[in-house]
């Protein structure tokens, strides 16, 4: 018998496969014929198993809540509350403008006292929870007090950055995002990471902005290291944006430090006060980028139904400084009834429409942030 050529055989081969996905397929349709599933469930039955998934953000499926001492502050995250992110980043990645963050970062926040003391910090920090399972990020909350009064904020930095500091460099956060627990998000959709510019600066700006020699490693002013606000009273520490790294520990370092070494300067807001006089520095002032108030750190003005339904000439009559939709986020500072305004504030966001699926932006942070940061030599 003579033997079949390569080609013949590869023709051969072929028919074959063919025919067994055509005679399994047949199979499959004269069994979905049988069933009992109606018309539409057949169609989607057949439609998913040929379906290409759309790719979008996803939830971690990893623990990322950590809390650090005995006292339990992080609230249980409920079915309900899971349900809500599933369906808040599903309307994120249908309506709003973010794509997958290009950063590894995490809420850092403190709350004292637990969580049946504090129910209106509790919601508080809830809307910060969802937000990190909405965008796949972690939560670092101290439960319980390291040393004295507010100090405890520079201390548990400090701590969180050394902790990340002994991880690999590919492993270890990029970012930490400092939230004061008298906040609520009010744009779930919106990543932290949002506000970071895109890309270095041009040569010639790096020029003319390099001053004279910077200890700190020879860094050049383009690495920012810290992005944060300044509100009537000079820095506001309440939310801030700071990079995971050598500079940020000697930072907090240094404010932690403060006091004891400078015990004749007196510090009005406490850690604050140190933070602010210590980023005027030499050692420290070139990392610091100042960005406009509301970018992150917007405060109230009225109650919570005035800002759902501000508009028109009342919104013309805002301070920059002060919130309305399309805002990242509202920061009770100063406010002296905190309890009453966290519960109307949540209370409001419950039954609040998303903003980037109604449209109802009454501030286009996004291109804002772009064109604020393209003025600074940031393509």
């Amino acid at each position: 018998m003579t033997p079949l050529s390569p080609s013949v055989l590869r023709r051969l081969y072929l028919k074959i496969f063919i025919g067994i996905v055509l005679f399994i397929t047949a199979l499959q349709v004269a069994n979905l014929k049988q069933s009992s599933l109606q018309s539409a469930e057949r169609f989607h039955r057949i439609a998913s198993s040929w379906s290409i998934p759309f790719p979008r953000l996803r939830p971690l499926l990893t623990p990322q809540f950590t809390s650090y001492g005995s006292t339990q502050c992080i609230p249980p995250v409920s079915p309900e509350l899971l349900k809500r992110s599933v369906e808040k980043h599903a309307t994120c990645a249908k309506y709003s403008p973010f794509s997958l963050p290009r950063h590894r970062w995490a809420t850092v926040t403190a709350f004292f006292g637990g969580l049946e003391a504090n129910e209106h910090y509790t919601k508080a920090l809830t809307t910060h929870l969802e937000h990190a399972l909405v965008h796949g990020s972690e939560v670092h909350v101290l439960c319980d007090k390291m040393i004295d009064g507010l100090w405890n904020k520079p201390a548990f930095i400090l701590d969180v950055l050394l902790r990340e500091m002994l991880k690999p460099e590919s492993k270890r956060l990029e970012w930490l995002i400092w939230i004061d627990g008298d906040s609520l998000i009010l744009d779930q959709c919106r990543p932290a990471t949002s506000f970071l510019p895109s890309t270095l600066p041009s040569k010639p700006l790096l020029n003319r902005w390099r001053r004279d020699e910077i200890t700190m490693g020879e860094a050049l002013f383009s690495e920012i290291n810290l992005i944060a606000t300044q509100d009537p009273n000079g820095l506001n520490n309440g939310i801030f944006l700071l990079r995971v790294s050598q500079w940020a520990v000697s930072l907090f370092t240094a404010i932690l430090a403060y006091r004891h070494y400078n015990p004749d300067i007196y510090l009005r807001f406490s850690d604050q006060s140190a933070m602010e006089l210590l980023l005027a520095d030499d050692k420290f002032k070139h990392q610091v980028q100042y960005v406009p108030q509301h970018w992150f750190n917007a405060f109230p003005k009225g109650e919570p139904q005035d800002f759902l339904q501000r508009n028109g000439t009342e919104l013309k009559a805002l301070e920059d400084m002060q919130v309305r939709k399309g805002d990242w986020l509202v920061h009770m500072a100063g406010h002296h009834y905190k309890d009453q305004a966290l519960n109307g504030w949540y209370d409001m966001l419950e039954g609040m429409e998303d903003v980037w699926e109604s449209g109802d932006l009454q501030r286009d942070l996004d291109g804002e942030v772009r064109r604020w940061w393209e003025g600074k030599g940031y393509e």
